[in-house]
């Protein structure tokens, strides 16, 4: 189950940087800082539906990954919460691919789908980072923890302050969201390196 459980982080983390890093290379004029993520699997671009999928796919592999976590490392109210947390994070991020957002995300007059996407978005970034708190404060008690717990204030506190950055008032925001995304992803990898190791045993 710990092989699986890392093939899956894995394979997430992988499937969204390649779609994030090739579908803003074949995206005309697309520009990290200034748009977000979403644009590239919005409805009506060139990397629609190539980029939809990979978020589906991507989230499921990350839903999939955190509750095997639940099952892997010791169990307590703590972790169960943030990994199940987490694992919304994941849903949150299948959901906004299968309801994508309107062509360059824009918000005005915006559809029901669109709205859907945000929400799903939002609310997914939102569980995705405290999940990384409760999980990290849960790893203080755990053998051989204190890593995960380390790793989890370094990845926590950028990814804390990005998240309310990731909003047209900011001017870069897709920074912010770069930010917000790396500080998952490396937490991500972390946990994952961790499940390998006999700590993770329940």
């Amino acid at each position: 189950m710990r092989k699986l459980a890392f093939a899956c982080a894995v394979l997430s983390l992988l499937i969204l940087a390649v779609a994030t890093v090739a579908g803003g290379l074949a995206y005309p004029g697309y520009n990290h800082l200034t748009q977000y993520i979403s644009e590239l699997g919005a409805t009506g671009a060139t990397t629609g539906r190539a980029v939809s999928l990979a978020f589906i796919t991507s989230g499921v592999l990350l839903a999939a990954f955190w509750l095997l976590c639940a099952q892997l490392f010791p169990k307590g109210p703590l972790s169960i919460i943030g990994f199940g947390l987490s694992a919304l994070n994941g849903l949150g991020l299948t959901l906004g691919g299968v309801f994508p957002c309107d062509f360059e995300c824009s918000l005005e007059n915006a559809s029901s789908t669109a709205i859907l996407h945000d929400v799903f978005g939002g609310v997914g970034y939102l569980c995705g980072v405290v999940g990384l708190m409760l999980v990290g404060l849960a790893a203080r008690h755990w053998p051989g923890g204190r890593n995960l717990f380390h790793l989890a204030i370094v990845c926590g506190a950028p990814a804390a302050g990005a998240i309310w950055l990731v909003h047209p008032a900011f001017e870069f925001y897709g920074a912010a969201q770069r930010v917000l995304e790396i500080a998952l992803t490396v937490w991500t990898l972390g946990v994952a390196l961790a499940v390998r190791r006999p700590m993770a045993q329940a």
